[in-house]
Parts: structure tokens; C-alpha cells; sequence
């Protein structure tokens, strides 16, 4: 049997013969699970705006037959806001919330097609201006297509609008932008946001409609509030001007579509798969670093670290058998645990108000939230791995506990209390940037990235297992 290979058996006998190893793990589990559920229970969102937006500026003729091809060529469009649109329009007349077909391109999030602010068709996620658009309308029913050149045309899908009327309708083309939500950091774990008002705008070419007469009206549809919700504040007039071409520029403000489409009633961001791992793996890091710690200062308090170097006298070759026994029993056992605190989260998640439409429903299979969790047990590991390096630096077990606790528990709790700048500096450049590997959402408050902050840890690691190895071979036991 070769020297590693035997090194690694015997670290591996010694952490399982152990009886505080078993209560350590146990302790770990519990506290991440239980803190999870208490965390994910405590937290709650709600949304009291309207459930449906229609106020735009309306560039239109009245349609002389039911059935028709509607098109037009966004040339241009102002990226006023992610989700401003702009795109055709037809309509039971100008009166907000009558029944609607519109077919749209945003800057940030490819086409829409929508009907009633009920249904919802998504495509081209990266289709931007200028793009060809087409509405095809046969009864009640209404087909959207999009071109890159006016000749190619691809089929975006099919679409029923209830109440369109055969003859008569409102046909044309709209603009409108949401308002912006400005994020802002008041304090540490503080964000102030308010809504900023935006402008869209857009020029069109290439309209054709099967329509008789040939000037342009424009409209300001404007949404009454809801007899429970306070007056909405009324968008700036849009306006519409005509080119001796018979391009038409168009801008104008507000939203159109349904809670959770298009962007509709969408806010600050929420990483529900962070909300859910975090404070549970935080409180399993106090388990952790006992076991880490306890891994090497009881050999030197009994003396059996004397032992072991007599039968392998390579204290380096020790040292990395102990931190790859100890870091894989702790990823083994912690990943079950973090998958268990993922799916234990998300039905307190759902019943506090974290759900589609206006949140997404994160899953295992997405590769972000695959990260997280794969990710929150090698955080685990990690400052297990760290905590023995620690252990084998200071030979005590009451010192580097302490110091251990004071690095990765205390001092992000202080930091998070304190200023906005120490708390990123915390969050980027200690142990505890690891934990941005739970990160599936770049937020406001986010102070590195995922890989990094985890790079980060894992610099931490090898750092202190070098010194310990250094002192390890200079220094008697």
C-alpha cells in the first residue's frame, strides 16, 4: 500500500473512531435545516399595485374590414427602460382596458405578443431595432411574426383576443415605458427604492394596414386607478409626429400587460435560492469549525500526533490527508443537507408570496441554482479544511475556535451593522466571501461575484494550510 493511501485510511479511522466527528455532522445538518426553515418562514413579500397595465400613446386608424396583415418596421427605439415597448396595436376603440392584440419589441427583453393583458407569447430574446413586425388577424384570432429584413419572416405564435369587434377597431402602432426602479444603499442591509417615470420613444416605416382612411389620430390612454388603490400618477401627454416619408415617431409613457408579463409589476430583485441556503449554512458553519478544529488540537493535547508522525514521518503528506478526509466527510454529508434546505424552503417561499407570476420558481436543473447548492456544501467543506489549518497553526483548540468564530461569524454580523463599506469588504475579501457562491442573482447589495468571493475562501485555505505545513516541519509537536 502506498504512503498517501495509507495516510488517507489512517485519517479516515481516526475521523469516524472519533465520537464528537458523528455529533459534529448531526449538529451540522440540524442547524443548517432548522435554521432554513426558520428563515424561509419568516420572510414574506406582497404586491398591492393593479393586476393589469394599459396606458400608452396610440398612433391608430379605424380598420374598414375584420380580417387583415398589419405590419410595420420598428426603425428605431429609445432604451428608456428594459421593458419599454413599442410595437402594433389593435384595439376595441381608446379606452384603457378594452380588448387588445399587440405584437412589441423592448430593448432588453426581445418580443412580446399579448392579448388582454391575459395571455402571453415570448420570442427572440435578443431581437432588438430595427425588426419588421406582423400581425395577421382571421376572426378572433391573431398570428405575430417578426423579420430581421421585411422578407424573411419568422412565426412568433398564435394568439385569441376575446372582444376585438369584427369591423371598426382601432389599428396602429404604440409606444410606452414602465417606470424605473431606483435602487439606492441607505445603510448596511438597508435598500430604498422609488419609481422614476421614463420616456419611451420610436420611430416607424414601412406601415401598412388594411385601413381607408389615411391621417393618423393620436391617443393618451391613460388607466383610471382602482377604487382601492390610491391616483396613480398620470404619464407625461405622448406625442406623434410624421415625416414627409410617412415615418412616425411616437413617444410616450406607462405599461402594458398583465401582472408578471412583460416586466409588469416586476421590482427589486430577489435571489430566492440564496434566501433559502444562507442563513441555514451560516449557523452550520459553527459545527464545522469545532469539528475542523478539534480534527487536529486533540492529537496534540493527547499526544497521539507523536504516534502518527512516527509511522509517517512526511508531516506535509499528514497534513493534506487530514484536510482531504476531513473537507470530503464534510461535503458528503453537507450536500444531501443543502439540497434538503433547497426543496424544504421553497413551499414557505411560495406561501409567503414568492411565486409566479412575478417570481420565478428556481429549480435543481438550472445550472445557477445547481452552483448554489453544490456550492454551499463546499463552502461547508472549505471552512472545515480552514478551520483545521487554523487548528494546526495555533495547536490549541480554545484559541482557534475563537479565532475562527470571530473571522466567519462575528465579524460579518458586526460588519453588517456597521457601514455599507465594511460590510462589502467583509463580504469580498475575508473567509465569508465564499458565500457568494450562493449567489443566482446579481444584486444592488451584492459585494463580489460568485466565483471570485469562492476564489477567494479557496485562497484563505491554501494560505493556512502552508503555514501550517511550514510550522508543522520546523516545529517539534
Amino acid at each position: 500500500m502506498s504512503g498517501p493511501v495509507r495516510a488517507l485510511r489512517a485519517e479516515w479511522t481516526k475521523l469516524r473512531s472519533v465520537r464528537s466527528t458523528a455529533f459534529a455532522l448531526v449538529a451540522m445538518v440540524g442547524l443548517l435545516l432548522l435554521m432554513t426553515i426558520a428563515s424561509a418562514s419568516g420572510s414574506s413579500t406582497s404586491y398591492d399595485g393593479p393586476k393589469a397595465y394599459d396606458t400608452l400613446t396610440f398612433a391608430h386608424r379605424t380598420t374598414t374590414t375584420g380580417d387583415g396583415t398589419y405590419t410595420a418596421r420598428v426603425a428605431s427605439q429609445r432604451n428608456s427602460s428594459p421593458w419599454a415597448k413599442a410595437g402594433l396595436l389593435l384595439k376595441d376603440g381608446t379606452k384603457s382596458g378594452s380588448s387588445y392584440a399587440a405584437l412589441m419589441v423592448t430593448p432588453g427583453h426581445g418580443l412580446r405578443m399579448m392579448t388582454d393583458s391575459k395571455h402571453e407569447l415570448v420570442g427572440g430574446g435578443d431581437v432588438e431595432a430595427p425588426v419588421w413586425l406582423r400581425m395577421i388577424r382571421a376572426g378572433q384570432r391573431v398570428t405575430g411574426a417578426w423579420s430581421a429584413d421585411g422578407r424573411a419572416w419568422h412565426t412568433l405564435g398564435t394568439l385569441t383576443v376575446a372582444d376585438l369587434p369584427a369591423t371598426g377597431a382601432e389599428a396602429g402602432v404604440f409606444v410606452t415605458s414602465p417606470k424605473r426602479s431606483v435602487e439606492k444603499r441607505t445603510g448596511p442591509g438597508e435598500i430604498s427604492a422609488h419609481p422614476v417615470p421614463t420616456t419611451g420613444r420610436a420611430t416607424f416605416d414601412h406601415v401598412t394596414m388594411p385601413v381607408g382612411q389615411r391621417s393618423w389620430s393620436r391617443t393618451d390612454i391613460v388607466q383610471p386607478p382602482e377604487k382601492s388603490e390610491p391616483p396613480m400618477d398620470e404619464p407625461a401627454p405622448g406625442t406623434l409626429h410624421r415625416a414627409a416619408s410617412g415615418a412616425l415617431t411616437v413617444t410616450g409613457s406607462g405599461d402594458l400587460g398583465g401582472l408578471g408579463m412583460a416586466g409588469v409589476g416586476a421590482g427589486p430583485g430577489v435571489d430566492l435560492v440564496k434566501q433559502s441556503l444562507d442563513d441555514g449554512t451560516q449557523l452550520a458553519t459553527l459545527a464545522v469549525i469545532a469539528l475542523g478544529v478539534l480534527f487536529v488540537t486533540s492529537e496534540y493535547k493527547t499526544g497521539t500526533l507523536r504516534t502518527t508522525f512516527t509511522a509517517s514521518p512526511r508531516r506535509g503528506r499528514v497534513l493534506a490527508a487530514k484536510a482531504a478526509v476531513l473537507g470530503g466527510a464534510v461535503f458528503v454529508v453537507a450536500l444531501p443537507a443543502t439540497v434538503a434546505a433547497f426543496l424544504l424552503a421553497r413551499p414557505y417561499q411560495r406561501d409567503n408570496g414568492f411565486r409566479p407570476p412575478l417570481f420565478d420558481n428556481p429549480s435543481l436543473t438550472d445550472p445557477a441554482g445547481i452552483r448554489a447548492v453544490v456550492g454551499s456544501a463546499a463552502f461547508l467543506a472549505l471552512i472545515a479544511v480552514l478551520s483545521l489549518g487554523v487548528g494546526a497553526l495555533l495547536r490549541r483548540t480554545v484559541p482557534a475556535i475563537v479565532l475562527m468564530f470571530m473571522a466567519v461569524v462575528v465579524l460579518p454580523l458586526v460588519a453588517a451593522t456597521t457601514s455599507i463599506a465594511l460590510g462589502d469588504f467583509v463580504g469580498s475579501a475575508t473567509p465569508v466571501a465564499g458565500m457568494a457562491i450562493q449567489q443566482t442573482v446579481h444584486l444592488i447589495d451584492s459585494a463580489t461575484t460568485p466565483w471570485a468571493g469562492f476564489g477567494v475562501l479557496c485562497l484563505y485555505v491554501a494560505v493556512a494550510l502552508v503555514a501550517a505545513r511550514f510550522r508543522l516541519v520546523r516545529r517539534d509537536v
